[in-house]
């Protein structure tokens, strides 16, 4: 996104894509450590445990193709419900939890391919790209946020730049998210849930 910045910001654009580089090294260096602490290694020993012992409820005694059709359903109305509450200009923070949403009702969907076929399959690329424009509204947001922490001084006239270009592409995906969402909430793409 940054051809529209001018060659003598490049610079700048430089020194501000630096310290994003930065920043993500110090934070990857830190979530390794957190890997390796006692608190993490013993999380992973008990989810290895309970995958070899599950504790299940009745409900793991139903066939998948009845289970996972339900559970695909309580996914998607969670989701529907939550885009029915939206105003009509809804929230940053209320978009990002449409992804979250929309995610959840992808990997719902997903799982239920090998009982559901193509049509599990055509409802979870809808959800997938809803979850992705949504994302993308995110990601905009974010860098518009760690642009303005990021822009001061003598990069403030280039951050700004950049954050005007972040602001238009979160303009756009907020203007998508309402058609994706069209295509995903159709009834013959969820005829398959019960």
């Amino acid at each position: 996104r940054t051809p529209a910045i001018a060659s003598q910001d490049a610079p700048v654009v430089a020194e501000l894509s630096d310290e994003l580089q930065a920043e993500s090294e110090e934070a990857r260096a830190r979530l390794v450590l957190d890997m390796r602490a006692d608190r993490y290694l013993d999380l992973i020993e008990r989810l290895v445990e309970a995958s070899r012992a599950p504790a299940v409820t009745a409900e793991a005694q139903q066939p998948a193709a009845t289970a996972l059709p339900t559970f695909a359903a309580a996914d998607w109305k969670r989701l529907r419900k939550a885009v029915r509450r939206l105003s009509n200009h809804p929230t940053d923070q209320e978009l990002h939890r449409i992804r979250i949403l929309s995610k959840r009702t992808r990997y719902a969907a997903e799982a239920g391919e090998p009982v559901a076929g193509k049509v599990a399959s055509r409802f979870a690329e809808r959800a997938a790209a809803l979850q992705d424009v949504l994302g993308d509204h995110q990601d905009s947001v974010t860098a518009q946020r760690w642009l303005r922490d990021a822009g001061k001084g003598e990069r403030a006239f280039t951050a700004g730049e950049l954050c005007a270009i972040e602001r238009e592409a979160a303009a756009t995906d907020r203007a998508e998210w309402p058609r994706v969402w069209k295509k995903l909430d159709r009834k013959r793409l969820r005829r398959w849930m019960i």
